[in-house]
């Protein structure tokens, strides 16, 4: 059991979900599933570089350099390098997109990554959330915005997240690298700053 929790831990990594949540804006069956496929593929390129690629080189030599002993399940103060290395990243993938002539919800999307990781950065000072949650939590809330502000038919795709955040939050409890309460406020994070940033923006 603790194995297959590895592997959903690995399957629904923090790091992936920026990019897939832009992949579901982009064939949300909104007017932006509109932008020619060739823009689409440059856009999750783009997005991929600067949450994804980048920071996943970063680790090893984060892991080298002594930063960071335990990939899986690093300290609180462990985890603060990271973080703040993956925030720059973050802020400067969303600088990138706001030089460009894209939709605003796209914008609020990628603004929201940032804001999301900036108080994950803060909180952890006090508290441990889980990152995860924090992940999944910000595509529920990118799911329900837009079903709220489109009309999206998208109830499908929220219940495999839903499945996938209820996954994933078990194989971090199994595993013993996170509480119920930080579980919880990570998704609550998560979703609550990507939802009210997708609204208001």
């Amino acid at each position: 059991m603790k194995r297959a929790a590895r592997i959903i831990s690995y399957l629904f990594h923090p790091l992936i979900m920026p990019t897939l949540g832009l992949l579901l804006l982009l064939n949300s069956g909104t007017y932006i599933s509109l932008l020619d496929p060739v823009a689409k593929r440059a856009i999750l390129f783009v997005m991929a570089l600067g949450t994804l690629i980048f920071p996943v080189m970063m680790m090893p030599i984060l892991y080298y350099r002594k930063f960071v002993t335990d990939l899986q399940n690093a300290s609180r103060e462990e985890r603060l390098v990271p973080h703040l290395i993956i925030l720059i990243l973050y802020v400067i993938t969303f600088i990138y997109f706001a030089r460009l002539p894209l939709s605003k919800v796209i914008h609020a999307y990628v603004l929201s990554a940032s804001v999301s990781l900036f108080i994950l950065l803060l909180l952890s000072f006090r508290f441990k959330l889980c990152i995860h949650m924090t992940a999944l939590g910000g595509l529920t809330g990118l799911i329900i915005a837009l079903i709220l502000l489109y009309e999206s038919q998208m109830q499908g795709v929220l219940m495999i997240v839903l499945m996938a955040t209820g996954l994933t939050g078990t194989a971090r409890l199994m595993l013993g690298l996170q509480k119920p309460g930080e579980v919880l406020a990570g998704y609550l994070v998560g979703f609550g700053i990507v939802l009210a940033t997708l609204l208001v923006y």
